[in-house]
């Protein structure tokens, strides 16, 4: 059997995945990196020790499961943005292992986005890339973009139309859970704990201007209650998660939900199960049709690549 493979080393996790012709999963592996107790990220340097030594660990998990078949191609992430001025060295490290696999295989190589991979491991459910724009919703540790997309030969041509004019709603919500005394990334551990809140929450007012919405007055606000130790960690968990909703809505509101047929939403936040509550609940008041990846594949995973990778090479025998 042909397969197709992926790999992504982002800020958060080091990934592998192989999928068929028509994108089914086929091996799936990923290493989060780790981070200190209390820490709030890596430096570029320690991401690249930790792709470099966690690659090879992946693809020994991944080779039993590409025994006996072939791969036909290879896709990568190669940074953050499909921009000129966009780049992280935490790239290089899948980037190399991919041009090396690539030359010994003799199978093409293509290269994509981080943010072209979260888009593209949704649209990988469907098994079909959309042939007029459509707009995506990337929320990540890093990342809060509202974005226009337009289908192109080398991914996906993606126009940004708002976001965050400061810290993401990922940074948020793991500046809040590590404060909190919670791992990071924090997301999962937050949500868990924002379940155990039994009363109604409503989150804080967010700022927003011109399509830019800022989570820095908000995560001061938490940051010096929790300082005083006047905080139940439950209730300000959910809060923390209500006030992100609160200031996406604002943001879509503000930029466009009107316009909106599609919207693929992604990046590990959208793993929240809240979030996609909340989200799906808009998108249906406004008649929009809303993309979210399979379970588990909303949080950085390479099977948006490995798609890609199968989507190209099908493209050529039509």
């Amino acid at each position: 059997m042909d397969l197709y493979l992926g790999l992504d080393t982002s800020c958060y996790t080091t990934s592998v995945c192989a999928v068929t012709a028509d994108g089914r999963i086929v091996g799936d592996e990923r290493i989060i990196l780790s981070v200190s107790a209390g820490g709030r990220g890596l430096s570029q340097s320690n991401m690249v020790y930790q792709h470099t030594r966690n690659m090879p660990l992946l693809m020994e998990r991944l080779a039993p499961r590409l025994a006996g078949h072939t791969i036909r191609a290879i896709a990568v992430t190669s940074q953050p943005r499909r921009r000129e001025d966009s780049y992280m060295p935490a790239f290089l490290a899948g980037l190399g292992c991919a041009r090396s696999l690539a030359a010994v295989l003799a199978v093409p190589l293509y290269t994509i986005s981080h943010q072209e991979n979260h888009l593209l491991a949704v649209l990988r459910s469907r098994n079909t890339i959309p042939d007029r724009p459509f707009y995506g919703l990337h929320l990540s540790g890093g990342t809060t973009d509202l974005v226009r997309a337009v289908p192109d030969a080398d991914g996906l041509a993606i126009t940004r139309v708002g976001g965050t004019s400061d810290i993401s709603a990922g940074q948020f919500i793991d500046r809040v859970g590590v404060a909190l005394g919670l791992p990071f990334p924090a997301g999962v551990h937050l949500e868990t704990l924002a379940r155990q809140c039994t009363e109604h929450v409503k989150g804080s007012h967010v700022f927003c201007r011109d399509g830019e919405l800022s989570f820095s007055g908000p995560e001061s606000q938490a940051q010096r209650s929790i300082a005083q130790g006047d905080v139940d960690p439950a209730r300000c968990s959910a809060w923390t998660l209500a006030t992100v909703w609160r200031g996406l809505e604002i943001l879509l509101d503000q930029c466009g939900a009107s316009a909106m047929q599609q919207l693929a939403a992604a990046g590990g936040v959208m793993s929240n199960g809240f979030l996609r509550q909340k989200l799906t609940a808009y998108c249906h008041r406004h008649d929009v049709e809303l993309l979210l990846a399979e379970d588990g594949f909303s949080a950085d995973n390479a099977s948006g690549a490995a798609f890609w990778a199968a989507w190209q090479e099908r493209k050529k025998s039509v």
